[in-house]
């Protein structure tokens, strides 16, 4: 199968970004509004366990496992809705993404749907984190039986297990990466199917994805610092800048404040940007494998 170019795939997602600023300002915008709707629900009726428990999480250095659970607990109805909710979310985001590139012309709506193709979408999200975790889970309880022999080879030879179940879901992970543009292709969802189209790729689509990543980690850096910098300037106090970077989830009141607005429209801003980054790259590929592919065949696809 022809090769890619790693580099160019990894900034595919900073393309997307510059060729659709109206599209992604429109997402943007939704998922601002989805956040704070969702929050806003949130807070109405579970705040002062929600901001108890990030308080734990943010002020304690060594949090207890018993401690943590217990507040935790209180927020199972809250965990129960925001499943579907997110759900509905991925399931939306990724197929307008695979709509993007794959059917460009099919722009109406910003490609935001809500149909088939996002709930095929979000069948194989879930499909593809159970089993991801459920290699993770197996391969750490090999590690945990092998760690229970005792003595030095057994805690190797757990910590190999462990490495070995890592490896396994980030094989898995890069293998599976073009499911969701083959699901969104054929309008069935595919899960191992899609792995034949990544066969003697694996390294350039790892090198592709850890680049894209570590550029999303300097966009989120480099846009936090911007808002860091603002509220420094505009309060002049360190303080008052920490507060715009997690709002304040106590009470509606509290979390309706400038700093609240702020922390909700950047953290819309970076959930598009950070998607089409470090996800965009495979439809991408894809897309450019398939369209040589059938360049050369001089037939419709694989």
């Amino acid at each position: 199968m022809s090769k890619f170019s790693a580099s160019d795939a990894a900034f595919s997602g900073f393309r997307l970004v510059r060729e659709n600023l109206k599209t992604i300002g429109v997402w943007a915008v939704a998922m601002t509004v989805l956040s704070i709707a969702s929050n806003v629900l949130a807070i109405q009726f579970f705040g002062p366990k929600l901001e108890a428990l990030l308080s734990y999480m943010t002020d304690t250095n060594n949090p207890d496992p018993d401690e943590f659970f217990n507040r935790a607990s209180g927020l199972t109805p809250l965990m129960l809705w925001m499943l579907p909710y997110s759900l509905i979310v991925n399931g939306v985001v990724f197929a307008a993404l695979n709509r993007l590139i794959l059917r460009h012309d099919e722009s109406r709506f910003a490609y935001l749907r809500l149909g088939a193709a996002e709930l095929r979408q979000a069948v194989l999200w879930v499909l593809t984190s159970c089993v991801l975790m459920g290699v993770l889970f197996l391969g750490s309880a090999v590690s945990g039986f092998l760690g229970a022999l005792g003595g030095a080879t057994g805690a190797f030879l757990a910590l190999l297990g462990l490495i070995g179940a890592l490896c396994g879901v980030v094989y898995l992970a890069v293998r599976l990466s073009f499911a969701s543009a083959v699901t969104f292709d054929t309008g069935k969802i595919t899960l191992f199917k899609s792995m034949p189209r990544t066969e003697g790729l694996f390294w350039p689509l790892l090198g592709a994805y850890l680049l894209a990543a570590v550029m999303s980690i300097i966009v989120v850096l480099l846009i936090w610092t911007i808002v860091s910098a603002i509220g420094l300037v505009a309060s002049g106090d360190f303080a008052a800048t920490g507060k715009m970077l997690r709002a304040d989830t106590t009470s509606l009141r509290a979390y309706f404040t400038p700093a609240g607005v702020v922390q909700a429209l950047f953290s819309g801003l970076i959930n598009v940007l950070t998607t089409l980054i470090v996800f965009g790259p495979a439809p991408s590929i894809y897309r450019e494998l398939k369209e040589r592919e059938a360049g050369v065949s001089g037939e419709g696809g694989w």
